[in-house]
């Protein structure tokens, strides 16, 4: 996993390199919120701290656009005195909101939390990818035994048997064998 922490003043900054360093983050980069935008759109980050105020401007605007423009699990850290109004102005936002004074105790469990949360939408979007993988690859097999039965007069079981066949003597995927398939047939789902 890799982090990120945006804080204006160069000497606050390693106030927070512990918080990232106790979930385990190693790969930490810092930025003082000037360049934010290019910057979350070249590298994914897992983990973002945000400290505010930004240098120019509050920052506000900024935390809202990591929000919902990347995946990363943001933790911000806010001024006591607008605690409550940054509470309220960022409603719907994804991101965990802390008072620049709390324990560092309660500090290190919220980035641990969003470490954790990170890493099980990770997973959870790679299983999910998998399973859109797999959904398709099933799809594309059913219409190429849809097609030989159609052609070759097949049974089900047949069609599938040739589909088998086919993939095992080529040593490719049923999916890459089912898409010959179907090109052989010129079949396409367009057709009227």
């Amino acid at each position: 996993m890799n982090g990120l922490i945006i804080c204006s003043s160069e000497e606050k900054r390693v106030e927070y390199v512990p918080l990232l360093k106790g979930c385990g983050i190693n790969d930490i980069s810092f930025s003082s919120g000037e360049n934010i935008r290019q910057l979350v759109t070249e590298k994914r980050y897992d983990v973002i701290i945000s400290v505010l105020p930004f240098g120019s401007g509050f920052g506000l605007d900024r935390v809202a656009y990591i929000s919902g423009n990347t995946d990363s699990e943001q933790v911000v850290f806010a001024p006591s005195k607008v605690y409550d109004e940054i509470c309220s102005k960022t409603v719907g936002l994804n991101i965990s909101i802390l008072p620049k004074n709390v324990p560092a105790a309660i500090a290190l469990n919220t980035v641990r939390r969003a470490a954790a949360v990170k890493k099980r939408l990770d997973e959870a979007k790679s299983e999910n990818d998998l399973l859109r993988r797999e959904a398709d690859e099933a799809k594309l097999v059913f219409r190429a035994k849809a097609v030989l039965i159609e052609y070759l007069k097949l049974s089900e079981s047949d069609a599938h048997r040739f589909i088998q066949k086919r993939a095992m003597d080529r040593q490719t995927t049923l999916a890459e064998a089912a898409g010959e398939v179907l090109k052989t047939y010129d079949y396409s789902e367009n057709k009227d």
